[in-house]
Parts: C-alpha cells; sequence; structure tokens
C-alpha cells in the first residue's frame, strides 16, 4: 500500500514544484521586462540639459 502512494504521490508533487517554478519564472520574466522598459531622467549639474536613458526589452 504504502508502494501505491509513493507512486501516486511522486508525479502529483512533481508537477506541483514543476508548475511553481514555472510561475516564478514568469513573474520574474514581467519584472525584469518592465525594468528595462523603464526609463531614466538624470539631471546633470551645471548642464542645462536632462539626459534620458533607456534600454528596451529583449522579447
Amino acid at each position: 500500500m504504502a508502494a501505491v502512494v509513493a507512486v501516486v504521490t511522486y508525479p502529483v508533487a512533481s508537477l506541483a514544484v514543476a508548475v511553481t517554478v514555472v510561475a516564478i519564472v514568469a513573474v520574474a520574466r514581467v519584472v525584469v521586462t518592465r525594468a528595462d522598459r523603464s526609463m531614466l531622467t538624470v539631471d546633470v549639474p551645471g548642464v542645462p540639459v536632462e539626459v534620458t536613458v533607456a534600454r528596451t526589452a529583449r522579447d
């Protein structure tokens, strides 16, 4: 009986771990994409201009 429980439990646990890893990777990609698309404005002291730096996402 214990062997049957182990055989049934292993695929379920493995699937749960796989789904968790995929979810973490998906969230990390969204965070990185948003960070890449954000713009940074730098005010240079003594110079009457603002420098805007923007990076594009590599999708």
